[in-house]
């Protein structure tokens, strides 16, 4: 079934994104296309095997984060950062777990990867179907390079970084291209509210060549809440459809244990089961 008018938009949240891996496998079996995707950061990770039709590659994925070469000090002590990109979306995709890149490049569904651009501060948006594999892992590893965790990631005379920085939840973004409506899939459950950031002058020292990103992650949990608070009026329009976890998961931002990752997998396809009946009759409202 495609959807064409609407759009599909994947909230990020380091691991916590094998929730929404959970809900685009349900997805996938029941063959629901939507006009485009727009992930951030693991949004975008584990949206790609979506946008590819690849069944199971997440789940398959999620194997090897416990490997020291996927998540570790040890890449941090050799790479300066926490994730082997080289490994993550180079030896994985075209080795170990191939990811089928022609039938994402010749995908009717435009996949929009965002990220933060560090000199400006502002969303930038880069289509992954016209990408090469030098490209594709570039693009990704920019959207995922979380603050402190992974460093910034240059790409066609920019400096670049996790694109939740900028845009959380890019659902205003994507109903501003011209689509009528939006599935929105969150990591966080409903009534869940950010905290502000504490330690500030940590974020200060740290991106002082930056000050963009320290704006941003200063302001960060204001403009999340208020992007969760024109959700809730989006949805009380019938503009969007909302799946989120129904409790918080428990799990961190970072985890290398798979056995807690594939249990979150196995609780969101479950409950996306359930959801199913809803989001096609919404599907069927709004076309």
């Amino acid at each position: 079934m495609m959807n064409a008018e609407t759009a599909l938009v994947l909230e990020g949240g380091g691991f916590r994104g094998i929730f929404t891996a959970g809900v685009l496998e349900v997805f996938l079996e029941h063959q629901i296309d939507f006009g485009s995707v727009w992930g951030v950061s693991a949004g975008s990770a584990y949206g790609v095997s979506y946008a590819s039709k690849q069944m199971g590659r997440n789940i398959e994925v999620n194997g090897l984060i416990g490997d020291k070469r996927y998540c570790s000090r040890n890449n941090w002590m050799k790479e300066g950062s926490m994730f082997s990109w080289d490994f993550v979306y180079g030896e994985v995709p075209q080795h170990l777990i191939p990811f089928d890149y022609e039938t994402l490049k010749n995908s009717p569904t435009d996949f929009w990867v965002g990220t933060t651009n560090c000199h400006t501060g502002d969303a930038e948006f880069f289509r992954l179907n016209e990408a090469d594999k030098k490209d594709f892992k570039t693009i990704l590893a920019a959207s995922s390079s979380l603050p402190f965790i992974a460093p910034m990631v240059s790409y066609r005379d920019s400096l670049l970084m996790d694109g939740g920085l900028a845009d959380s939840i890019p659902v205003e973004y994507a109903l501003n291209q011209g689509y009528k409506k939006a599935v929105v899939i969150l990591t966080q459950p409903k009534g869940f509210v950010k905290e502000p950031q504490k330690n500030g002058w940590i974020f200060k020292a740290y991106y002082r060549k930056y000050p963009k990103i320290y704006e941003l992650l200063v302001s960060r949990a204001q403009r999340y809440n208020d992007t969760i608070n024109q959700l809730t009026e989006l949805e009380r329009e019938g503009r969007v459809f909302i799946i989120r976890p129904e409790k918080s998961l428990e799990i961190k931002r970072i985890e290398n244990n798979p056995q807690k990752t594939a249990a979150i997998y196995h609780q969101a396809m479950q409950q996306t089961q359930r959801e199913i009946p809803g989001l096609l009759e919404w599907l069927g409202d709004n076309s």
